[in-house]
């Protein structure tokens, strides 16, 4: 069984016949951090000598109550232990949480398969979520919007949003990428309902930039659309299946007044300029006249 030490309360270097639990030698590239047959080991915080390398299996580095053996974010509070992509590192310290692999080609922090810009640095991960427990206070909710089971649920009549919204970054250029599957279409008669990624967008007045797809409950009209809010005009529009039980995968990207929307199965790609620029805007999902899911939402910023 390995040895508890208690901790010397006086800082240095070790001697060269230490005690066990003495702290490891401050540079590892000068000399040995430990001498012959000990491990330098690091636990709430302090790395000393011992004479095992397993870490304490009790040790809480970031005080979430998961013991940092089985913590998949050892060093930041992560009580949920979500982990969207099922590769054992947790969605709060995850480069890249929707999707599996480590590559960050630029150093800056978010995983290629996220990043926008993987080979120029600067990209920051804003906020994720993948709807796996309650959702944190920085989320603000629209309408009948709720995490469930690992999704987000929305549904809105005609006359009627749902909407998911977080503060929009200030920053030139912003990507906000979620993927769906819509439900049904509740819109009535001419009206389309909509599964949309949002920016500028203000809650209280049902305003701001979309990228959207759309259609009518008849089955008609299957676009996808960029569609300013602020003025109710269409401002790039395609051709694009919208049908029950299809994943999508919606991303929209400014750059400054400059937006892109893309959408899957199949891909499309759209481009035009938005003037409006509210005080205050938010960015996140949004449902008008129907019923979708949610797996995941990120947002990120780039300089």
């Amino acid at each position: 069984m390995w040895r508890i030490a208690v901790l010397s309360l006086v800082a240095g270097c070790f001697a060269p016949d230490p005690t066990i639990g003495a702290p490891c030698a401050a540079n590892a590239a000068e000399t040995e951090r430990c001498p012959s047959g000990l491990f330098c080991v690091k636990h709430d915080g302090v790395e000393t000598c011992e004479e095992t390398d397993i870490v304490d299996p009790i040790g809480d580095r970031d005080a979430d109550a998961i013991p940092d053996l089985v913590d998949n974010c050892p060093d930041l509070a992560n009580l949920d232990q979500a982990d969207e992509d099922l590769d054992r590192i947790g969605d709060a310290c995850d480069p890249c949480p929707p999707f599996q692999g480590g590559e960050d080609s630029d150093g800056d922090g978010v995983g290629d398969a996220c990043d926008p810009n993987p080979t120029i640095a600067g990209d920051r991960l804003i906020a994720f979520a993948g709807f796996a427990s309650a959702l944190p206070t920085t989320w603000q909710t629209t309408g009948l919007f709720s995490a469930m089971a690992g999704e987000g649920f929305a549904s809105a009549s005609d006359t009627e949003t749902a909407a998911l919204t977080f503060a929009s970054p200030v920053s030139p250029r912003i990507e906000i990428r979620a993927t769906a599957r819509l439900i049904s279409i509740t819109a009535t008669a001419s009206n389309l309902g909509a599964v949309n990624v949002v920016e500028r967008y203000v809650p209280s007045m049902d305003r701001g930039v979309a990228c959207q797809l759309s259609g009518l409950a008849s089955g008609d009209q299957q676009q996808l659309r960029i569609f300013d809010l602020s003025t109710l005009l269409v401002v790039d529009t395609a051709a694009h299946p919208f049908s029950a039980a299809t994943e999508l995968d919606l991303r929209l990207r400014r750059n400054d007044a400059k937006y892109s929307c893309r959408a899957t199965n199949p891909v499309l790609e759209l481009a035009g300029d938005v003037l409006f620029s509210p005080p205050s805007p938010r960015i996140g999902l949004r449902v008008k006249g129907a019923t979708a899911v949610f797996h995941w939402v990120m947002i990120i910023s780039s300089p």
